[in-house]
């Protein structure tokens, strides 16, 4: 679409983007509308620059105020042995750090942008960095409940609340609040109250698998063709159900199959170490992580694609991860946990089931529901495929979810000739 009013946006993102497809999507999206759009961020890898075609800018801003790494891991993750009072002391160390380094990139982030038109938040950290300083339109782009994951859930009581507070005080001020699923979109519509809101789910853009499909995965582990696959593709972290997935290889089901963990993330070197033990009989492999517009190939190069999140936090329950629409995408029949967003898209598809689910909890189920898979005869296995390829063209794709956005961007510029905050603000 062509919008009304070419704005220049600037883009926040307190993290590196090179493997973020949702961001980069996002700005592609709203440059080829029309509008001008910047990039801040604390990484992006230099290689990946033609992605953006000089349609973006990328400008990588790293604050140096305390001895913390942005997006190192926070005392709050780690269980090493230690007294209550260095446990204590530890996390109110990160969080000055984490603080301190927040409001400087904020600062910078704001000086460096100069005059635009609008801010487009991505997740709390560039909230509280960017929101409080300016006073033109900003939209907030919600990836993550804040308070219901990771460091935001082991923060003492009080401190969440007052942050849920705070998010509620900014999110009112915000011209739109955009998010990823419907889970989320009821929560921040029940705390926050936003004057608009758009769901813009993280689907895949249409892509139609090659015939013969894609073997990378095969071809690159040197495996027989034929060898059934079970993939794993996105961040290495606690909470994605590895250790499990990696436990469900050695059930009898699955004695044939290959598991792969394409991504990158704070765990691949314990994932490495494990997949070198002996108990795996070589099944176990990772991957580096591949850049989001070379993913579809790898993804249909697996049978079967894996996502056992644990409902361990409110975030993980509403989770619709990447991977899942990637997966449909692709023409790969996902196993997922059985958690109501993606039970709802997975087994309630106009089309029929699209895959299986399981109980991410239980070894023996993520096993069984993945042979259900890859047990299937050929005739099944191409009709299920072609469920997931059908679904992906006619609802889960990013042509669709992205029009959204544009088009909510599209009358927030206004008429040809209002100012844009004064248009904005109506």
């Amino acid at each position: 679409m062509t919008a009304s009013r070419r704005l220049r946006i600037a883009v926040a993102v307190y993290g590196d983007i090179t493997h973020d497809s949702r961001v980069q999507r996002e700005a592609i999206a709203l440059a080829d509308a029309g509008h001008d759009v910047t990039i801040y961020c604390l990484g992006w890898s230099s290689d990946r620059t033609p992605r953006f075609a000089g349609r973006v800018q990328v400008v990588v801003l790293v604050p140096e105020r305390s001895g913390v790494v942005p997006g190192s891991p926070s005392p709050f993750l780690e269980h090493r042995p230690s007294t209550r009072t260095q446990r204590g002391r530890a996390r109110v160390g990160w969080l000055i750090g984490y603080v301190t380094n927040l409001r400087a990139w904020g600062r910078v982030s704001v000086e460096r942008a100069g005059q635009v038109d609008a801010w487009h938040l991505h997740d709390f950290a560039a909230l509280v960095a960017i929101a409080p300083r300016v006073k033109i339109p900003f939209v907030y782009d919600v990836h993550d409940l804040f308070t219901e994951t990771g460091t935001g859930q082991r923060l003492p009581g009080p401190l969440r609340r007052a942050i849920r507070a705070y998010e509620k005080h900014l999110v009112r001020r915000a011209t739109l609040v955009v998010v990823v699923n419907s889970g989320i979109a009821e929560d921040v519509e029940r705390r926050c109250r936003p004057r608009r809101l758009v769901v813009v789910h993280n689907a895949a853009p249409r892509w139609n698998p090659p015939e013969p499909r894609p073997d990378l995965i095969r071809e690159r582990l040197g495996l027989a063709p034929g060898t059934p696959v079970v993939l794993y593709h996105g961040v290495l972290s606690r909470w994605r159900g590895l250790e499990r997935l990696c436990e469900a290889m050695r059930e009898p089901e699955l004695a044939a199959a290959h598991l792969a963990l394409l991504g990158y993330g704070q765990m691949r070197e314990l994932l490495v170490e494990q997949a070198a033990d002996p108990r795996f009989g070589g099944r176990v492999h990772v991957l580096d992580a591949v850049a989001p517009e070379e993913l579809l190939p790898w993804v249909a190069s697996a049978d079967v694609g894996a996502m056992v999140l644990p409902p361990a936090t409110r975030n993980l329950v509403l989770a619709t991860p990447n991977k899942l629409f990637e997966c449909l995408a692709a023409g790969t029949p996902p196993v997922v946990s059985d958690l109501p967003l993606m039970r709802q898209i997975v087994m309630d598809d106009p089309l029929g089931p699209l895959g299986a689910v399981c109980d991410p909890e239980d070894t023996r189920s993520v096993a069984q529901a993945l042979a259900g898979i890859l047990d299937l005869d050929l005739a099944a296995r191409e009709a299920l495929r072609g469920r997931c390829l059908a679904a992906a063209r006619e609802r889960w794709n990013w042509e669709t979810e992205v029009g959204r956005l544009t088009a909510a961007y599209g009358r927030l510029a206004g008429a040809p000739g209002a100012s844009a905050p004064a248009a904005w603000a109506r």
